[in-house]
């Protein structure tokens, strides 16, 4: 796996692999991240490398006497829908090992619709 250049996307990358063997540890199991985990992993670090440039973009264009908002606007919209990036690639992670990651929404939802059906039978 390419490790991220800033110490941003070094630390993202060092805090999931450290959940990753936290859960190994706590479930007695070598648990390893899956190829497409790991890829995931690597796009998100890098990611918030890109983040970490267009935030000292963001930074510069508005120690300016005069920002452009042009710039600073496409600069702010690029940093959210790279911050949206990393938290999506972020929840394609499961570090707990038990199978595919879940929404914990979908998870709720879809017992609910079972205790429905079980208490109507």
């Amino acid at each position: 796996m390419r490790r991220p250049r800033t110490a941003a996307g070094k630390r993202l990358v060092d805090s999931m692999n450290a959940a990753l063997a936290r859960t190994s540890t706590e479930t007695g199991q070598a648990l390893v991240w899956s190829e497409q985990e790991e890829a995931a992993l690597e796009r998100a670090g890098e990611t918030v490398d890109r983040a970490e440039q267009v935030r000292k973009l963001l930074s510069f264009a508005l120690k300016a006497d005069e920002p452009n908002p042009s710039t600073v606007v496409k600069l702010s919209a690029e940093l959210r829908m790279l911050d949206k990036q990393v938290v999506d690639l972020l929840g394609k992670l499961n570090p707990e090992g038990e199978g595919p990651a879940k929404s914990q929404r979908h998870v709720r939802a879809a017992r609910s619709r079972w205790d429905r059906s079980a208490g109507g039978a």
